[in-house]
């Protein structure tokens, strides 16, 4: 059986007080037992009002990260660098989620799971006093048999 994993983006969100001008790229690496994909999806600088749950900016297309033969779990790590854009001086954040994604059972044509991954961002320099906010940015994964 042979199956293509596909990732997503659903949502994203922002909550603080750190700004409203923000762009974001988000890394994917496959592996099973070593790297068999990998993708990059990058939105550019728009506004994000703190609060605000929304569909991405510019509605990036699916990304395909892996095709190939279904045999075992595969592992997919994300790492998201979320960046609120100042005139001077971004601000900057990082964060990693990895899960695990098991193949579909027969019958089953395709697995999906959704994961939120939470970025915090500080504003950089502190001169006002310490401003935060937390970037969300839900994500989903499909393995879906061909």
């Amino acid at each position: 059986m042979t199956c293509t994993l596909t990732m997503t983006l659903i949502s994203e969100s922002q909550e603080g007080e750190c700004g409203d001008d923000w762009k974001y790229e988000l890394e994917a690496q496959v592996f099973r037992d070593e790297l068999v994909g990998e993708g990059r999806i990058s939105v550019p600088k728009h506004t994000l009002e703190s609060g605000a749950i929304r569909e991405p900016h510019g509605a990036p297309e699916p990304l395909e990260l892996f095709s190939g033969d279904c045999n075992g779990d595969l592992r997919v790590k994300m790492d998201l660098t979320a960046i609120e854009v100042d005139l001077f001086v971004n601000d900057v954040g990082k964060a990693s989620k990895e899960i695990r994604i098991e193949p579909p059972l027969p019958g089953n044509h395709k697995v999906t799971k959704e994961v939120d991954i939470p970025v915090g961002v500080q504003e950089a320099p502190a001169i006002l006093g310490k401003k935060t906010a937390v970037f969300t940015l839900r994500v989903r994964l499909t393995l879906s048999e061909d």
